[in-house]
C-alpha cells in the first residue's frame, strides 16, 4: 500500500525539462557582441571628434585644438585657423624665392608695341609723303619737300628699329636711354612748331603727347625694375653669409 502511494505522489509531482546549455551560450555571446560594438562606436566617435584640420595643416603653423564647449570659440579658432593656413601657403617657400628677379616680359613687350607703332607710323610717311600730313597744301609738295620729309620720316622707321631690337635682345637695354631721348626730342620740337606756327592738327598733338610721355615712363619702369632686382640680390648676399656664420 505504501509503495502504491509512493508511486502515485511521484506521478502527481511536474516534470521540468532540462535547460540546454546551447541557449545560454547564444545569450551570452549576444550581449559580448553588443558590447563590442558599443565600444568601437564610442571609439569611432572619440576619432571623429577630434579636429581633422589639424592633420591637413602645413608644416611650421600651430593649430589649437578648438574649445568642446563654446561654439563662439569654436569659430574664432576655426578663422584663426584658417587665416593661419592661408598666411604659410602665401608665404614663399625659401628666400631664393623671395629674390627671384623680376619679370621682365610685359616691359620688353611694351617697348616692342611701341617700336612697332614707330615703324609703322614711319612707312606710311615714306610711302605717302607730304601728302598724307593733315591740313598741307598740295602744290607745296615738290620734289625738295618730299626728299627732306622722306629723310625724317625713314629716321622716324630707323629709331622705331631700335626699340623693337631693344626688346628681343635685351642685353642691348643700354640704348633705351637714347632712343627714348631722341622721341622725347621730337616731341619739344613739335612743341616749339606749335609755338612758333601755330595749332597743328589734334592728330600731331596727339602723336606730341605720346612722344614726350611714353619714352620718360619706360625708362622710368626700367629703373625700377633694376633697382628692385639689386635689393633682392642683397637680400640673397646678406642671408647667405648670415646662414654661413
Amino acid at each position: 500500500m505504501s509503495e502504491n502511494q509512493s508511486s502515485a505522489k511521484k506521478a502527481s509531482e511536474p516534470r521540468t525539462a532540462p535547460v540546454p546549455r546551447v541557449e545560454s551560450a547564444q545569450a551570452e555571446a549576444t550581449v559580448t557582441g553588443a558590447a563590442t560594438q558599443s565600444g568601437a562606436a564610442k571609439a569611432a566617435g572619440a576619432k571623429n571628434a577630434e579636429p581633422i584640420s589639424a592633420t591637413k595643416a602645413p608644416e611650421g603653423v600651430r593649430v589649437a585644438a578648438p574649445a568642446s564647449g563654446d561654439k563662439a570659440s569654436q569659430k574664432a579658432d576655426k578663422k584663426a585657423e584658417k587665416k593661419a593656413t592661408r598666411e604659410a601657403f602665401a608665404r614663399p617657400k625659401s628666400l631664393e624665392e623671395a629674390a627671384k628677379p623680376q619679370n621682365r616680359a610685359a616691359f620688353r613687350a611694351a617697348v616692342a608695341l611701341y617700336g612697332l607703332f614707330m615703324i609703322a607710323y614711319g612707312v606710311w610717311q615714306v610711302l605717302g609723303g607730304v601728302r598724307v600730313i593733315p591740313d598741307a597744301p598740295q602744290d607745296f609738295a615738290n620734289a625738295s619737300v618730299q626728299s627732306n620729309y622722306v629723310f625724317f620720316a625713314a629716321a622716324y622707321v630707323g629709331v622705331g628699329l631700335s626699340f623693337v631690337f631693344i626688346a628681343l635682345k635685351f642685353k642691348w637695354v643700354n640704348m633705351l636711354v637714347f632712343s627714348c631721348l631722341v622721341v622725347f626730342l621730337g616731341g619739344v620740337g613739335r612743341i616749339l612748331s606749335w609755338a612758333f606756327f601755330g595749332t597743328p592738327h589734334w592728330s600731331l598733338i596727339v602723336l606730341m603727347v605720346t612722344e614726350l610721355v611714353i619714352p620718360p615712363c619706360l625708362l622710368v619702369w626700367y629703373g625700377w625694375i633694376n633697382k628692385s632686382n639689386k635689393i633682392r640680390e642683397e637680400m640673397l648676399k646678406a642671408s647667405r653669409n648670415q646662414a654661413r656664420k
